[in-house]
Order: structure tokens, then sequence, then C-alpha cells
């Protein structure tokens, strides 16, 4: 297991874990993504990229490489309470009795692995391994002498779940890589002292699945005194379970890039630079859309970050902005609050354009490097210590701010735009759809539609203005809105500047609820450019033509990442009437893209007896023969190697860095020649699907990649035309 971990003594191979018979000590087996200190008789895997002290059962092991299905789409909670229950009924007594007796009270009972891998995550990341007194002294091939032995810096989280996974025969690789975690900063350089870590990779079902157990184990506290350790109680943390790899990969780095699991790697500076992301952000299922880096620049002092958001459970989520000063020395890193230069304003202004997006626009009273951490919570959620929790981090760098920085509002308690609370009195904004109005000096009409009179009745619906800057007392007049009907508008004149508009309903002397806000910006249009003869003009760019040309270079990268966000960001601007053509060549781009992550993924999780049975064929069909010729050549075997089947079948059994399925993993179709698709094509011209199932179910995996390939090969061909 991992550094340090104490290792049951080998036996005979391990049985296969039955109902009812878990071995005592199975046989070690180790996957390990770096060489560990005890590990001389170790060999590298070509075709995993791991270390293993038995290479050759890796045979029939899938190599790391992108799952089909998300999380969300094999595991839900509710639907392993069952498990949940049962793991939690297991006795203290269980740590002193054998691993194998541990092993067979919490999984015994099942036959699927998602069941096995969540008791032993359950189990694991709910022990008090801080708080315990564990027996020094215990048996070796005990829980106790293993927990003994992590409280105490002798092993790992990740080597003690390698070591669960073992006993309950779950192929389970230890991945060495580096994390942000608490001793991080966003923005720093990964340091491969300070930031490394560990945590593992385990096989569900034929697809492996990304465990945490050390950030799993999370720690609450039943009491005021956060330094009263008695009162700790460990739960598991279902961020950490089954964590997707587009997930993980903000927050882990590993050391192997096949061991992200994604189809685009990411380098090492990449993972430096990319967003600081964290759990809440992802529980409330959110999207980046605008900074996809974690150092960002605020142009003459403001910025303005969008993310998407659930459009059907976004109006549960609030969001706060904490900006700081961050101080750089050579010895420490920290962050002071911001002074105010007025009162009655804030630096931040956080608003919703449109269901789908959330706005988070910050003012920047000086030059300097901020630090911006965004929080949010859903308010339906009633557990204990839930609360406002990090969603997103970046680091913030001002070089200029205008001569005269205006700030924002001080937002009320129903925040900017309409929102939740309107439509709790039956209201739904007409006239401005979300919290910034940008006028002209002049006449303004704000209206609202009374959809549920019944929520409605006899609601008071007042506004009051108040200049940005001004003090309390200037909000002194309150004006009533005017109902027309089903229609309720306040009309006014608005001078040049800024303004808040706090609309409330009032049931009393003194007695107000707020229920909608708006900052109104009031400024003439700018002077005409004068025209410039004999020179032509430099068009500003808008931002339909900003978003045309961001989606032009998504589908140019062809990198399917990115192609989703930038959908997404015009989609959620609204802009996807405009920019129509433009949308349905990403969108066919993605699901082309999808398509041959599929047919890669249906390669990789081909048992490797598939494979050699395929080889053991002494005469096969000439359908058989010729969907590996295809797929040789698309591999760059040429077609005179080919035509014999023993050359074939001596490819085709090759391991290491030129196995069949690693050189499918790394084809890269830019660099495949005309002339070998046509052939190719021609060879599988003739050929059916049907046909070559009834044969060999292997070979009908390698003609549908084979196929893929020669097409999405032409519609690539045709759009460089």
């Amino acid at each position: 297991m991992g550094s340090g971990s104490s290792k049951p003594p080998p036996s005979q191979s391990p049985p296969s874990i039955e109902q009812d018979t878990i071995p005592d000590q199975p046989d070690s087996w180790d996957l390990l993504t770096y060489l560990p200190p005890y590990g001389e008789h170790y060999e590298y895997s070509h075709t995993h990229f791991l270390y293993s002290n038995d290479i050759v059962r890796l045979e029939d092991i899938p190599p790391p490489h992108t799952a089909p299905t998300r999380k969300h789409e094999i595991f839900d909670p509710d639907d392993y309470v069952h498990v949940d229950e049962r793991t939690d009924a297991v006795k203290d007594q269980a740590l002193e009795k054998p691993l194998s007796e541990l092993i067979r009270l919490l999984t015994g009972d099942y036959d699927d692995d998602l069941s096995k891998v969540r008791a032993l995550y359950r189990w694991f990341t709910s022990q008090p391994v801080e708080t315990s007194d564990y027996k020094k002294n215990a048996k070796q091939n005990t829980a106790m002498f293993q927990l003994w032995n992590l409280k105490h810096k002798r092993n790992t989280y990740a080597g003690f779940f390698s070591l669960l996974c073992w006993y309950a025969d779950l192929p389970c690789a230890i991945v060495r890589g580096y994390l942000k975690g608490s001793t991080y900063e966003v923005g720093q350089k990964i340091n491969k002292d300070v930031h490394r870590g560990e945590w593992n990779a385990v096989l569900i079902d034929g697809n492996w699945r990304l465990v945490n157990a050390f950030w799993g184990a999370c720690v609450l506290s039943g009491d005021e005194d956060e330094d009263a350790k008695q009162n700790y109680f460990y739960t598991c943390d279902e961020n950490f379970f089954l964590t997707d790899p587009q997930q993980l990969i903000y927050t882990h780095f590993p050391e192997e890039p096949m061991w992200q699991l994604l189809d685009s790697k990411k380098t090492i500076k990449e993972f430096e630079t990319m967003v600081f992301l964290k759990d809440r952000f992802f529980n409330l299922e959110m999207r980046v859309l605008s900074h996809p880096e974690c150092n960002a620049e605020a142009k003459d002092g403001e910025i303005d970050i969008l993310f998407g958001l659930h459009p059907e459970k976004s109006a549960n989520h609030t969001f706060l902005c904490i900006p700081t000063h961050f101080i750089e020395n050579a010895k420490q890193i920290r962050t002071k609050p911001v002074e105010l230069p007025q009162k009655n304003v804030q630096l931040d202004f956080i608003n919703r354009p449109n269901e789908n997006v959330l706005s988070i626009k910050v003012r920047f009273p000086k030059t300097g490097v901020y630090k911006l951490e965004i929080v949010g919570k859903d308010i339906t959620v009633n557990q204990p210590d839930y609360d406002f929790d990090w969603v997103a981090i970046y680091k913030v760098t001002v070089n200029s701010i205008p001569e005269r920085q205006t700030f924002f509002p001080v937002v009320e308690a129903a925040g900017w735009g309409p929102g939740k609370i309107l439509g709790e009195f039956g209201l739904q904004a007409l006239s401005h759809p979300n919290g910034t109005i940008k006028t002209e000096p002049g006449p303004l009409e704000v209206k609202f539609k009374i959809i549920d009179h019944d929520k409605f009745k006899k609601a008071n619906i007042m506004y009051q203005m108040l200049p940005l800057g001004a003090e309390d007392d200037v909000m002194t007049e309150s004006h009533p809105f005017q109902q027309n009907g089903d229609i309720l508008e306040a009309a006014f004149n608005v001078n040049e500047g800024e303004f808040k508009m706090k609309i409330s309903h009032v049931f009393g002397e003194g007695h107000e609820r707020n229920i909608c806000n708006y900052h109104i910006i009031s400024a003439l249009p700018p002077a005409p450019k004068p025209v410039v003869r004999d020179r032509t003009p430099t068009p500003e760019v808008d931002e339909e033509g900003e978003l045309r040309e961001k989606l032009s270079k998504a589908i140019e990268s062809r990198n399917l990442e990115e192609l989703e966000r930038t959908v997404d960001l015009v989609e959620s601007k609204g802009y996807a009437p405009k920019l129509g053509p433009e949308l349905r060549e990403a969108r066919d781009l993605i699901a082309r893209l999808k398509r041959l992550q599929k047919l890669i993924h249906e390669v990789m999780t081909l048992n490797q007896r598939t494979i050699a049975e395929i080889k053991s064929y002494a005469h096969p069909t000439v359908e058989v023969h010729t969907v590996m010729r295809a797929t040789l050549m698309l591999l760059g075997n040429t077609e005179e190697e080919t035509k014999d089947w023993k050359n074939v079948q001596a490819l085709i059994g090759k391991t290491g860095k030129v196995s069949l399925k690693r050189r499918i993993q790394e084809i890269d179709l830019n660099k495949l020649k005309a002339d070998t698709v046509n052939r190719t094509k021609a060879l599988l011209k003739d050929i059916r699907m049907e046909d070559i199932v009834i044969v060999s179910a292997g070979a009908a995996t390698f003609y549908s990649w084979s196929f893929g390939i020669t097409e999405e090969f032409d519609l690539r061909k045709q759009e460089a035309k």
C-alpha cells in the first residue's frame, strides 16, 4: 500500500468474494501511480500508467479512461440509505476483529461493486480518527492497528482505503499528485513538496471512479467551542465519493496525466491558472461562463464575472462576494479588509440578468491585487452546520481605476432585481427583468404585472429613490405604485447619476418588507465620434461580435470543454437567435466529439480476454480479418503489413506502449492521411455490423471505432474546404 503502510503477509492467490467468504489475508496486489519505497519488485505498466507487483493481472482490468457516465447517473444517496444504515450499525468492537471479518460485516451481502465501495467509504470516513485512542499494540490484521497507524501519520487515508478495497477484491489504485487544499492560496504556483497528496481510483463496473477519503472525512462540531475536540463528530462528505473527474481536476492534479480520467488532459500550468472552484460550486450545479482562470484583471477598476445557474433550482440559491486586499511578502501571504471611501456604498453588485445567469460585478477603490471570494448556499437546506461556503475564489489585479470611481448602492434584503420574494406577492416584472436599469435622464417607468390576485390582495407597494452615496436620512419620501387593472406602475423623472430604487410592501407605520430593488444608471448618450477622412475607422467590437468570435475559436479548437462553456455563455446571454448558424455548428461538433469519446470508451472497456480471443483465431472470417486490418491501418500500419493474419495477430498481441488499446487512446485524427482513410473505407464498405456481431463482439467494437474515425475524418475534411 502507500508509503509506511503495514501489509499483511502474502498468501495464495486471492479467491473471489462470495456471499459469505472473504479471504482472511488476500494476496498483496498494489496499484500505485508512483514507485513506493518498498517497490524493488514492482513493474511499470505502460497500458495502465501505474506501478504494480503483478502487472499480469492488469490484463483483465480496463486502463484509465473517461467514464461514459457522470456520478449522478449511477449514484443517488437516497438509493443507498439501506447500505448506509447497515454500515452505521457496525459496532466499534469490529475494530479489533480481523479485517476480513470487518469487510464481511460491511460488504458481505452485496453482489454489486457500487454498494461495496459505498459501504467502505461510509464506514471509513465516519471513523473519529483524531479523537479516538486506538490501541498501539493491536493485531496487525485489524482495523484498530491500521487506524492507529493512520492517526500517527504512518499511513495515509488513500493507503488505508486501498487496503479496504483490496480485502473486498475491488481493484483500487493510489493516485499521487498535487492538491489545492488548506495549504494552497489562490493564484499560487504549485509547490511539489507543500501541495503533494494522495487519493484513490477504484474500479466500479468497468469504470474507474475517483475517491478522496481524507477530504471525505468531514468533521463537524457539536459545540460552540471549536477547540473542544471531544465534541467533534465525523460524517462522510458526499463531494469526494465517486467525484466526477471534470470536477476533481479543479483541486486534484495527478502526477500521471492519464489518471485525470479526462479526454482533454490538463497541464500543471493549466492546473495552476484555472479558476479555484470549491465543492459548493458543484453542489449548486453552477457553470463557469466568463472567467475560466483564477488570475483575472479588472479593466478600469471593474470586473464582471458570470456563472451559469440551474434554471429550475437557482431561485433558492443566494450568494455573497467578499473582496479583500492581498498582502504578499517573502514570509507569508495574507489579506486585509478593503476600506470603503464613503458611506452607504459597497464594492460588489450581485445580479441575475436572467434565471440562468449570475453576474458578480466588483468595483475596486485602488490599484493593487485583491482576493475575491464568492460564497453561496441553498436556502432550502436545513442541515446542521450548513451555511454559506466557498463557491469560487479569484485573484484580481487592478492596474487602473477611473478618476472618479463610483461604487454600488448597499443591497437591501430582497437583493437586486425581481426575484422569489416578488413572486410571493403575486407579482412579475414587466418592464425590467434584471437588477440594473440603464437609461437617459428624463422620464422612467417601472412596471409589474399581477399574476396572482390571491397573493397580491391589497399589498401596499411603495418605492423610494436614493442617490448613490447619500446618507440614510436622505431616503425619506415614499411613493406609491399606481394600479391599472393587472398592471402596477411607477412613473417618475430621473436625473443624471446613479440611484437605488427600493421597492417595499408597507404594512404599517414603520413596518415594511423589501421585495425588489433596482440599480438605476442614468447617463447622457456619448457624443458621436468625428469621422476621420482618408482613414478606415476601427469599429468597436460589440458583445454579439465578441461572442461570435469566441464561438469561432471554440469550434476551431475542437476542445469539448471549451465548446460547451462557450455555447452555454451564448445561450445564457440570450444571443442564441442571433448566432443560430454558429451555435448549430458548435452543437453538432459537441455531439461528434462525444460520439468519439463513446467509441474510445467502448474499446477501452474491452476485456483483454476478448482481444486475446480475436488473436487466437487460427482462421478468422474474412469480416474479422478485414475489420482488424482497417483498425491497424488507421493506427499507422501499412496495408501490406496487415494482409497476412499472422502479422495481424502479432500486432494486436503487442503490449506496453505499443498495445492496441494504448495506440487507439492516443490516436491523433489530424495526422491521419486521406489515402489511408480512403483505403480503410473501401475495406469496410461491404461489411455489415450484424454479420460481425454474430462472429465476434470484440471485432464489432473495433468496426464501430474504425467506421466512426473515418466518418469524423471526412467531416473535418469537408469543414476545411
